[in-house]
């Protein structure tokens, strides 16, 4: 759960002060009560860090009521006063109350305000839009208790003399997108400190002989968890962010990290007590107080249901549709972004995308026309070293880069595995002659690669590969089968992973990396259809001849190249994630032009969900690629990418298959086809995603023993 170091610093200030015995005069005195007016701090960012701190303790001292306080109501309370915070029907109406403001009087009832009966003052916001202050012990008041799952709960039964100050439609909105999050921020407080607990809980407890932590069933559930809490910290720092910097679609990304954290972190709570066992059901134990922290923070003004619907509104009302939820206004490689769209707009034309699209699914991505274009103007070499006369992209350039292909409806699949994935390997490990042989073939399109990786018996577990490579002088003699090579058929060179060690027990010991020519005397190809409409292959070597200055770097040391290797393979997550967002934006323009479809509370249900686990997927993604962590805590984050993407893709599929019915059937050419054919086509290529790479059940192992150090 990493901050910043701004962050950190606020964080630890508020843990010392809860550490003890908490008091609303600590609050006081740490001038808590002057957040989000300008005296202390204007941030929102710092309020949800506040919040969340508050959520690890299970504290409901009224921080976010003050600071609603001093945003939108300065005068109205006394500065000291301890505040709840009661709403009319902006959740929803059978369950908030109906609160009005006449002059001088509140009237009406307010249902579930926390803390009301330990508050000096109510706050109270009506139905006609006024902020009201009421005196506890007012004329007309009365509190009528409410047992709860989470204590302290009451009904304000009003006909009091209030001050008041009205808002006006926007400020109401912001109140209450305010209070949400905090709501969420204190929840994700609370689902993380539970999940913590158990983290050092289950690397103490045995049960059989060996830790829990060490079961699979629970590193799983764990695995899940944490993929949902770091979306949960990701959406809620991306929407802070974006409140104080004044970026137009902040309400946007408020909606969707509120309705991201009502949809996940309740689970989250469940999984976390399904963990503890019989320890968790003790009231003396932490873990109660957190889980109905948890669930009394995300059902309130309109729980789960009204946060998907808000999410929907800005997708399905928006011109922008999806693409309201991001935005490139502070975009950290803009100038990139723009000199790419500009040479695509220029080298790409709208017949030449048209003619691509009218061509089967494995021709439309081998372009090798296209690729030549691209090396010659210099894009091939985007993750080259300046001094291989690269681009040296960063890893968001690169993005930027697939999502602006994307859009153009263009393609340069055939240069992933020649020029992202073996070219970087080959400079940095490769012989002269590698070098000098194959990098300019690379850059004009005409070299082209496959990954020789998977073996019958060797997927998942690629350390137990068997193909053989015995060296005999200045060559090595190769024996043995790949599986599953995508594109085997048509590259030109192949990656390949082979043991040379005679010794079997030195498994990641005892592996070399080769780039071995296709068409090399005893390799026998194989093709086979693939489900994503594209060419697979079962690849023989029988005696193949390798010379030893295609090896890649020492003998017996390809496993740490291999890694670096399949580090370069986290930008096609990135591009999945966009390809997804692309396909969801389409289903929403789908279910636009079907007003009956478009009004009924299923579709934006699911609308409004999809959208903001998109948003997760983005930030999980973008999370991956930023250079700022290494080692264990790097290939954890490459992971949940990795997983929440290729899920994600395998949801947004199949719930429009729910949404647009039959027609999402339909492949691309047809007829009134839905997302021209994409839906389909996608839920195929799905199965690959979920499974290539490393399936996500190892992936979840990688998160739980590499990322949470749960153990084997």
């Amino acid at each position: 759960m990493k901050q910043d170091e701004h962050s950190e610093l606020l964080a630890e200030s508020i843990r010392r002060m809860l550490a003890g015995e908490a008091l609303w005069s600590n609050v006081i005195e740490q001038g808590l009560t002057g957040f989000f007016s300008g005296e202390h701090s204007d941030s929102l960012a710092d309020l949800l860090i506040v919040m969340t701190e508050m959520g690890r303790r299970a504290s409901v001292l009224p921080v976010l009521e003050s600071s609603i306080a001093n945003r939108y109501g300065r005068g109205l309370t006394a500065s000291s006063s301890r505040l709840a915070l009661a709403v009319g029907t902006f959740g929803r109406k059978e369950h908030s109350g109906n609160l009005v403001f006449e002059p001088e009087r509140v009237l009406g009832i307010a249902r579930f305000v926390e803390g009301a009966a330990d508050a000096d003052e109510w706050l109270v916001l009506t139905d006609d839009r006024y902020l009201c202050a009421v005196k506890r012990g007012a004329e007309g008041a009365s509190l009528e208790s409410t047992p709860a799952l989470a204590p302290g709960f009451a009904n304000l039964h009003l006909w009091s003399p209030a001050r008041a100050r009205q808002l006006t439609s926007e400020q109401c909105a912001e109140l209450l997108a305010i209070v949400r999050l905090g709501w969420a921020a204190r929840a994700y407080g609370a689902a993380v400190e539970g999940f913590e607990s158990f983290l050092r809980y289950g690397k103490e407890r045995k049960q059989f002989g060996q830790p829990i932590a060490s079961f699979q069933a629970l590193q799983h559930k764990m695995a899940n968890s944490h993929m949902a809490l770091e979306g949960c910290r990701l959406q809620l720092a991306a929407a802070g962010r974006a409140h104080d910097e004044g970026a137009a679609n902040w309400r946007a990304l408020a909606a969707s990290a509120t309705a991201f954290a009502a949809g996940s972190l309740r689970k989250v709570a469940l999984e976390t007590q399904h963990c503890f066992g019989a320890i968790g059901f003790s009231e003396e134990h932490p873990a109660p107080a957190l889980f109905r922290r948890v669930h009394a923070d995300l059902v309130r003004l309109g729980g789960v249901g009204k946060a998907r619907t808000d999410v929907a509104d800005f997708v399905l009302e928006d011109a922008a549709g999806v693409d309201a939820l991001f935005s490139h206004a502070d975009d950290p490689v803009a100038l990139f972004r723009a000199r790419f769209r500009a040479w695509l707009a220029k080298n790409w034309s709208s017949q030449e995308r048209d003619a691509s699209r009218a061509r089967s699914v494995g021709d439309r991505v081998w372009d090798l026309e296209f690729a030549g274009r691209l090396g010659r103007a210099g894009w091939s070499t985007l993750n080259w070293p300046k001094a291989a006369d690269g681009l040296d992209a960063t890893p968001f350039e690169q993005l930027a880069y697939a999502e602006e292909l994307l859009k153009a409806g263009a393609t340069d699949h055939s240069l992933i595995c020649s020029c992202r994935i073996m070219a970087p390997e080959i400079i940095a490990h490769g012989s002269q002659t590698l070098k000098e042989t194959l990098l300019p073939g690379m850059r004009a399109g005409t070299v082209t690669g496959c990954l020789g990786y998977s073996e019958p018996e060797s997927g998942s577990d690629l350390a137990s590969l068997r193909t053989r490579a015995v060296r005999e002088g200045d060559t090595y003699i190769v024996n043995g089968q790949k599986i599953w090579t995508t594109d085997g058929q048509r590259a030109s060179h192949m990656l390949l992973a082979a043991r040379t060690h005679p010794d079997p027990k030195m498994r990641h010991a005892g592996i070399s990396l080769f780039i071995v020519p296709m068409n090399t005397p005893g390799i026998t190809v194989h093709p086979m259809e693939a489900m994503y409409g594209q060419k697979f292959c079962s690849i023989f070597f029988d005696n193949v001849r390798v010379p030893v200055d295609s090896r890649l770097g020492e003998e017996n040391a390809g496993w740490s190249i291999l890694a670096g290797a399949l580090a370069n393979e986290r930008i096609a997550m990135g591009g999945l994630a966009i390809r997804v967002q692309a396909l969801l934006g389409s289903i929403a323009q789908s279910v636009r032009q079907r007003p009956q479809l478009k009004q009924e509370s299923l579709t934006r249900d699911r609308i409004g969900q999809l959208a903001a686990e998109m948003v997760t997927s983005r930030l999980l993604v973008a999370q991956s690629l930023a250079p700022t962590s290494t080692g264990p805590a790097q290939l954890a984050q490459a992971a949940m990418a990795k997983v929440f993407a290729s899920e994600l893709a395998q949801s947004v599929c199949e719930s429009a298959l729910d949404l647009l019915g039959t027609a999402a059937l339909l492949g691309q050419g047809t007829s009134e086809v839905p997302a021209d054919g994409e839906i389909e086509l996608l839920l195929r290529s799905t199965i690959m995603y979920v499974v290539g790479g490393g399936s996500n059940e190892i992936q979840r192992n990688i998160i739980a023993q590499r990322g949470l150090g749960m153990g084997r």
